[in-house]
């Protein structure tokens, strides 16, 4: 659509990317021109029929959906995280599945490479999941990244946190190989929302409650895959609730989510024992690399908190 931005959503579709997708289709000045799915959160084949009922639900069946990569660059799968289910999606049943037919025969990789040539210096590349489809582009079409407009990445960790080890972010030690690769050879911007940020600006239980009461299509789905998760995270009594690849859609989105940040250069460790897969951040330019990344270290909480209601179509009370 001419006027819009344009972007297309890398993903592993699980749970919280099926709010973040939700999020991007019903921003008004943004064309998702397609989405590229990827192994992670389940198998490939798996996300594609989640996104297949994430775009029956907001009514964007016409959004081309590419098959990708699913096993890691090198191809040593990783165990699924088992918080979102065997499915992805809560194993939540379908009862009206979409037509699988709708998937493209292209590759992923294909798609990518083709659709930065169509749209030179005019995509957003949104990565929600693990980079294996990205990295297997870069392989490909070395000037595929140098094509785009920026890409936004919800991955890695800047201070060593972990979240599956104990130093290394899921979507990263997913594919640290694919990951490596991206950070270092895609060759835009690249913006991270890591998994520390997203931790520490976790949200009160209270505003997943409000989201998901509201009487919309949406919320109603949200509800039906979350419902087992859920469950979990009572029974265990997590302190908060947290939103990752939400907080990064919201940040390719909108400027005004952004409160502070730092360009550095980042890279992945590939041989630690311990650190396998952590993202390594060069805070005093010890290895005197070019900067390849802006960290996002800071959000406004006044600009995010209304942006996700506005995707519910609820309006945004502080309490």
């Amino acid at each position: 659509m001419p006027g819009k931005r344009k972007f297309i959503i890398d993903t592993d579709a699980g749970i919280d990317d099926a709010q973040a997708i939700f999020m991007a289709l019903g921003a008004d000045d943004v064309d998702v021109i397609a989405i590229t799915v990827v192994h992670g959160n389940t198998n490939a084949p798996q996300v594609a029929r989640n996104v297949l009922r994430i775009l029956k639900v907001a009514g964007r069946m016409e959004i081309p959906l590419y098959l990708g990569c699913d096993s890691p660059f090198l191809g040593d799968k990783r165990p699924p995280a088992d918080y979102h289910g065997s499915d992805g999606f809560g194993d939540a049943p379908d009862t009206s599945p979409p037509d699988e037919s709708l998937i493209q025969e292209e590759h992923s990789t294909q798609a990518l490479s083709r659709l930065s040539k169509e749209y030179k210096g005019e995509i957003t590349l949104l990565c929600l999941g693990p980079l294996t489809n990205i990295a297997t582009t870069i392989r490909m079409d070395p000037e595929f990244g140098k094509r785009l407009k920026n890409c936004v990445i919800m991955g890695g960790n800047y201070h060593g946190k972990g979240n599956v080890t104990v130093s290394a972010e899921f979507n990263f030690y997913a594919d640290p190989e694919g990951a490596y690769v991206v950070l270092n050879q895609l060759g835009c911007d690249i913006t991270m929302v890591c998994w520390e940020l997203c931790d520490e600006h976790s949200l009160p239980w209270d505003i997943y409650h409000r989201l998901r009461a509201a009487d919309t299509s949406i919320a109603r789905f949200m509800r039906a895959i979350e419902e087992k998760p859920m469950k979990k995270c009572f029974e265990e009594k997590w302190p908060l609730y947290v939103p990752c690849d939400e907080l990064a859609t919201a940040v390719a989105l909108w400027d005004d989510v952004i409160k502070s940040h730092v360009h550095v250069y980042a890279t992945v460790e590939l041989a630690g024992k311990l650190t396998w897969g952590q993202m390594v951040v060069d805070w005093q330019g010890i290895l005197n690399k070019p900067k390849n990344v802006k960290i996002i270290t800071d959000i406004n909480h006044e600009r995010y908190r209304p942006y996700l209601f506005q995707t519910y179509g609820i309006e945004y009370t502080a309490k």
